[in-house]
């Protein structure tokens, strides 16, 4: 049986076969460029505006105590409307993905030293700026057809964690110090959190039957590949992302945030940076959580770790990175997480 490297190869040996590639990049390349556009475009009006203004509107999304008398699927509901076109678009690109890493050269990506795939998996994550729940469906795509978790977690990772648009309005809205603390720490999840994990627990692969697809080079099994991806990608992580989000709105009803920041310093770093690998927000509602911490007379390193954590991972995004890799990578990317913002935190003071 060939390989998936000789496969990809011979895949671009023919005209037929190299138009399928080309189409298969093309499809790629044009879910992300929109999904660019649609992220980037508001993301511009959003940091124009901070920069006038001072301030940052978002969309109605209440959280911790706010949500005292409103259900946990209510609230989920609220946040569904808000992320559903992002989870769309991560969904397709999850399904492009799993159909073109095994039929193209793109496998190629991820198949160098540990260094240059994480580098690779922060270009590849970071211009997407989906949510830890959306960007969830991709790491099954690439874990599973590279066979790699470190770059499949760092892909993961660097979405929610070094979305651009959230790193410039945090410049524009916090001192430089609690910015920079944020970014310092979503690089170290990146780039070395991330490979410790893989390198600390090995976990197995659950494979999706790849035979089938790469022996049919033909203009329908490509189609029949696709439709595939895009109902194994639905089928299997779409329920465990909604299930997650709901179990997140039901522990952030019960999550006194504010509060937490009107204890000691130390103590109040830790308890808010657990609270925030708990929750599920949508893209930027982190910053309006962290000035009201701060608002609240939290310290700086509380506010930074939120800023951090809670983009970085969620309780649906662990769900998706438990089931598909193992249970003890989702707990320890968990714990990870927790310990570099409070960490972080505690140093920034």
């Amino acid at each position: 049986m060939a390989t998936r490297s000789s496969v990809a190869d011979d895949g671009v040996g023919t005209p037929g076969r190299r138009a399928q590639v080309m189409f298969q990049i093309l499809v790629l390349v044009l879910l992300v460029v929109l999904l660019v556009n649609y992220k980037g475009a508001a993301g511009l009006s959003k940091i124009q505006h901070a920069r006038a203004t001072g301030s940052l509107h978002l969309a109605s999304f209440r959280v911790g105590t706010e949500l005292a008398g409103v259900s946990s699927f209510s609230n989920t509901i609220t946040y569904l409307k808000i992320v559903w076109p992002a989870l769309v678009f991560g969904i397709l690109i999850s399904a492009a993905v799993r159909t073109s890493l095994s039929r193209t050269p793109l496998h190629r990506i991820f198949g160098g030293s540990a260094v240059r795939d994480q580098a690779a998996a922060v270009l590849a994550g970071a211009p997407l700026m989906l949510c830890s729940c959306c960007v969830a469906p991709i790491f099954p795509a690439v874990y599973q057809r590279t066979r790699r978790v470190a770059p499949a977690l760092g892909m993961t990772l660097a979405s929610p964690s070094l979305n651009p648009v959230a790193l410039t309005l945090s410049f524009v809205l916090f001192p430089v110090r609690i910015s920079a603390a944020r970014l310092a720490m979503a690089l170290i999840l990146v780039l070395v959190a991330s490979v410790l994990v893989a390198r600390i627990i090995r976990p197995s692969i659950l494979a999706a039957p790849l035979t089938a697809e790469l022996a049919e080079f033909t203009w329908v099994g490509l189609l029949t590949s696709y439709a595939k991806s895009l109902a194994y990608v639905s089928l299997r992580t779409v329920p465990l992302i909604l299930a997650g989000i709901w179990a997140s709105m039901w522990i952030m009803s019960r999550l006194p945030l504010t509060s937490a920041a009107a204890g000691g310093r130390v103590v109040s770093i830790v308890i808010i940076a657990l609270f925030a690998v708990l929750l599920t927000l949508p893209s930027l509602f982190e910053i309006p959580l962290a000035l009201s911490v701060l608002a609240a007379g939290g310290p700086a390193g509380a506010a930074a770790a939120l800023l951090f954590a809670g983009p970085a991972i969620n309780l649906p995004s662990l769900l998706v990175i438990g089931r598909y890799s193992s249970w003890k990578v989702a707990a320890t990317l968990a714990l990870l997480v927790w310990a570099i913002a409070a960490v972080g935190g505690v140093l920034l003071g």
